[in-house]
């Protein structure tokens, strides 16, 4: 599969169809399957490729996904009620080389956290200019905080960057959970060594609910739409 002269959204429709093949030559479609579907941008274009198969189960990570695929078709299950999930298909905000991640940039990082978790397999899909060196590089660490707390978790969150709360329409931005989303722009690269360790602390702070590192919970395969083709990171057998 060939990128060239594609745009961005070629890139992301490269990554998905590379995805979609790849789960199709390893996970038998025809047998019920529970399965994670994420949010955003680029993860959208599996949506059809997902309601062409009957046996499909999806648990969705937003309000709007679930609305998605509702409407193609798709049997939907709750996060609570689904048990172990097969795969999950998701987008990033950044992929560094370890394959940990920044995602959020949608405000799901709470549910999409919990998704993946449950999931044998984290699969991503990204476009090129997600893949980073490290976590913090281009994109602020997303962090969900209960309304109540907001002011005073974000003056606590200033330790590590500078914060801002997220905005929607000329107001505060609100997740599907009815909580706010301070935007942290890192003040400085982290080590390596250093970020399951920032991910849990970060989460300790009276008023998170859950910040946007994927790093205790990383991915297990990246599928990465770019000008020279569909790169496949992490598949030892790809």
């Amino acid at each position: 599969m060939v990128a060239k002269d594609f745009d961005r959204d070629g890139l992301k429709k490269l990554a998905v169809e590379g995805a979609m093949d790849w789960i199709e030559e390893h996970y038998d479609m025809n047998r019920e399957l529970k399965v994670g579907v994420g949010s955003g941008s680029t993860v959208t274009y599996s949506f059809s490729r997902f309601a062409e198969y009957e046996n499909i189960t999806a648990v969705p990570t937003s309000s709007q996904t679930k609305k998605s695929l509702s409407e193609l078709g798709v049997e939907i299950n709750q996060i609570k009620d689904s048990g172990e999930l097969v795969f999950d298909l998701d987008g990033a905000d950044e992929v560094d080389p370890q394959l940990n991640l920044i995602k959020g940039g949608g405000g799901y990082h709470y549910r999409e956290k919990l998704v993946a978790k449950k999931s044998r397999s984290l699969l991503i899909v990204v476009d090129q200019t997600k893949l980073v060196d490290y976590l913090g590089q281009s994109f602020p660490l997303p962090v969900e905080v209960k309304p109540e707390s907001m002011e005073k978790t974000k003056r606590i969150l200033a330790e590590y960057g500078e914060p801002s709360f997220r905005r929607s329409d000329g107001g505060i931005f609100w997740t599907d959970n009815d909580n706010v989303i301070v935007d942290v722009q890192l003040a400085e690269r982290i080590d390596q060594k250093k970020l399951g360790d920032l991910e849990r602390e970060i989460n300790e702070i009276e008023g998170v609910v859950e910040n946007g590192f994927f790093v205790n919970r990383r991915a297990d395969i990246v599928f990465v739409g770019t000008e020279d083709g569909l790169r496949i990171i992490g598949d030892e057998n790809g």
